[in-house]
């Protein structure tokens, strides 16, 4: 039986906070679990923003010296991988992906001839070897398989370069190749304002480039840092929080970020539609302007309205059975 929404809440928020005084320090629980969710929605930016410098203030404090290391390294832009692999995530297995996971793998691999890698818990042995503290939290629950794909993807980006793409990113149309020959790459709408500390000037769930890359590897060794002093994780998004450190450490990082073209501003908005009634027109401009949408296989989508239309993901289903 499913829990109450309301219990859920409570144990989110407890978690919460006890994550935040277990990493940050009982001074900081307020400003960084709680006062976020205290007030009305006018507020809720200016509270949500100043979060995200408590959270930067707290990384910066307690991992300044591998701070200090990388802002001391010579620049080095990485190396770009000859036909470079993509790189794709499902833990238990392509059998074991849900329909809309599989219409997004599906449409992944019609749209690329590069190598596509998945990656499971049984083949993620050929490709990396992870420490032995991030193992043994991963099987004590301390580190959940979400945020496990957060170290894997750094981890294989700075070994092998390429490009990560999520199992629920929808691909509508072939992939750019110059995606592939750009020492950093992702997904940046620029919508603002925004409460996420990446100011949508970057995408986790979309990033790629060169093997070696000041970014990945700065970001794999900070993941290893962490969770080797860590057993809580301070923030869902952490891996923004991290990116967002080597923007403002790493020159060649916010160079690269700062350059990237304005793309899928709407990346959120076939997702949005996917219950809806199907719109032959709609459905055309936005895959046909945008490679790619980001969709969620958490929520439950029909293939028909009640009124018996067709519905955006009865579409899809559809594409994906012809």
């Amino acid at each position: 039986m499913k829990e109450p929404k309301l219990i859920r809440k409570i144990k989110k928020r407890s978690n919460e906070i006890v994550s935040a005084w277990k990493v940050a320090g009982f001074t900081k629980v307020y400003d960084i679990a709680i006062r976020p969710h205290c007030g009305n929605s006018k507020t809720a930016l200016k509270r949500h923003l100043h979060k995200n410098e408590v959270i930067m203030e707290t990384l910066r404090g307690k991992y300044g010296n591998l701070l200090s290391q990388y802002k001391s390294r010579t620049t080095q832009e990485g190396i770009l991988p000859e036909n470079a692999p993509v790189w794709v995530c499902w833990w238990q297995g392509e059998s074991s992906m849900p329909e809309i996971v599989q219409i997004c793998y599906q449409s992944l691999r019609k749209h690329t001839s590069h190598p596509i890698h998945l990656i499971t818990k049984d083949s993620i042995g050929q490709y990396l070897q992870l420490p032995d503290f991030i193992e043994e939290k991963v099987q004590k629950g301390r580190i959940t398989l979400t945020h496990l794909s957060d170290i894997l993807r750094m981890a294989l980006l700075a070994q092998y370069g390429g490009l990560w793409i999520d199992a629920t990113v929808y691909v509508s149309q072939p992939i750019q190749e110059d995606i592939f020959h750009t020492p950093l790459f992702t997904v940046a709408p620029r919508i603002t304002p925004t409460a996420n500390v990446s100011q949508a000037r970057w995408t986790g769930f979309l990033i790629g480039g060169a093997a070696n890359g000041p970014l990945f590897s700065f970001a794999r060794d900070f993941l290893f840092a962490y969770w080797e002093q860590e057993d809580y994780l301070l923030n869902y998004f952490l891996i923004d929080y991290i990116i967002a450190l080597a923007y403002e450490t790493l020159p060649s990082v916010s160079y690269a970020i700062d350059h990237l073209p304005d793309t899928n501003s709407q990346i959120n908005r076939l997702e949005q539609l996917l219950n809806q009634p199907f719109s032959e027109s709609v459905f055309h401009t936005l895959t046909t302007e945008m490679t790619f949408h980001k969709l969620n296989y958490k929520q439950q989508f029909a293939e028909q309205t009640s009124e018996g239309k067709e519905t955006f993901y009865g579409h899809l289903c559809k594409k994906a059975r012809l």
